[in-house]
């Protein structure tokens, strides 16, 4: 049976004049996600465990950390401009300068697990936060921006943004709030998130991806 390794996505987001604008970055190419514009996220890695108080606070840790490393936010309590580069984590470093990742911050918004058919699979936690500032390319991104979701959306289904699924169903999701505070509010409201393990769904000539137990991410 395939390992499920956790994982955890950040959408940042701030109000702008055309709606809620995402920060979004775009990956290298080659590889199964080249070339696609994504979240800051990736697997909750040791250093992420050994610096968490549970198992939740360990997510939230990754999602934080892998959002400053790609695309040069760094969200900590109290607020740091910068955070050196230097021998062991970075959550070490920042307890260092008596401070550390902003955790509760974040606000959960959802769960997704890779499907089964998948030969490497996460299970996903993605939370949202309301942040500005300008963004750096790191090593695992090759350009950042700022952009409103309806945009993105848009220039998707013109085949122009590419992306995975679950990117897409989140700004769809997220294009339909018009500002900040009226995503996090509903987030906020949310007792149970469920695991949303996406199946496949046969479409004339095609395979889509849906949902069935989250409607908010439903086609």
């Amino acid at each position: 049976m395939t390992s499920v390794r956790p994982a955890a996505t950040l959408l940042v987001v701030r109000d702008g004049s055309d709606g809620i604008e995402v920060a979004m970055g775009r990956r290298p190419p080659g590889g199964p996600f080249g070339d696609v514009w994504v979240f800051p996220g990736g697997a909750v890695d040791a250093e992420d465990r050994a610096a968490a108080s549970d198992a939740e606070n360990a997510w939230r840790l990754a999602a934080l950390r892998e959002t400053w490393e790609e695309v040069g936010l760094a969200l900590t309590d109290p607020e740091r401009t910068a955070i050196p580069v230097g021998p062991g984590s970075v959550h070490d470093r920042l307890m260092q300068m008596g401070a550390g990742f902003a955790v509760d911050r974040l606000v959960y918004l959802s769960n997704w697990v890779t499907p089964a058919f998948v030969s490497k699979r996460f299970d996903t936690r993605f939370y949202v936060v309301e942040a500005d500032g300008p963004l750096a390319s790191g090593e695992e991104l090759v350009e950042v921006r700022w952009i409103p979701a309806a945009k993105a959306v848009e220039l998707h289904d013109r085949d122009r943004f590419p992306m995975i699924f679950p990117t897409f169903s989140h700004l769809r999701y997220v294009r339909d709030f018009n500002r900040v505070s009226d995503l996090l509010t509903e987030a906020r409201k949310l007792d149970v998130i469920p695991a949303i393990e996406p199946r496949p769904s046969e479409r004339g000539t095609r395979t889509d991806l849906v949902v069935d137990n989250d409607p908010r991410f439903a086609p």
